[in-house]
């Protein structure tokens, strides 16, 4: 069986992760696996609401935050400064991948973060699924942003109808 080596990724990452250990665990888990990774940790809902004015390629989110709000909380805090923001000029619609990370599996958890709008869910002691979701996620995220460019583009140079 032929071994065929994903594209390396190049990402720009928020970790909303209270525990500077778990978030050093992911980023070299996903620096071994050849993801180009620069980061950003926040553990407070100030520092998150401040994060969010920057872009990012995915948003990692523990889903048990013990500093005064939950996982859950900042997938909503997220979610509602996307639905506030609207449509930025220039650029297709496109939700930030958010992925839930947590050390305890139960499928309530999941159903609600997957309902809340989180793209996926991992477990912290299982990674090995992170890389090819990231490659599914950011492969679907870029391939929008391509066709909207191309589509620009192609409108750019059409007189308008009437």
């Amino acid at each position: 069986m032929e071994n065929i080596a994903q594209p390396t990724i190049k990402l720009h990452a928020l970790l909303v992760e209270d525990s500077a250990l778990d978030a050093d665990v992911l980023i070299r888990f996903l620096r071994y696996h050849d993801i180009d990774i620069s980061y950003e940790r926040v553990d407070t809902m100030p520092q998150l609401k401040a994060a969010l004015h920057k872009e990012w390629d995915v948003i990692f989110c523990d889903y048990n935050i013990h500093t005064g709000f939950t996982g859950m909380d900042a997938l909503m805090t997220i979610r509602q400064f996307e639905r506030e923001r609207g449509e930025v000029p220039g650029k297709p619609m496109i939700r930030v991948p958010v992925i839930m990370i947590s050390s305890i599996l139960n499928e309530p958890s999941i159903v609600a973060a997957m309902n809340a709008g989180a793209s996926d869910f991992i477990i912290k002691g299982y990674l090995e699924r992170l890389v090819p979701m990231l490659h599914r996620e950011i492969g679907y995220v870029r391939s929008i942003q391509y066709y909207y460019a191309a589509w620009k583009n192609s409108s750019e140079g059409l007189p308008e109808t009437t």
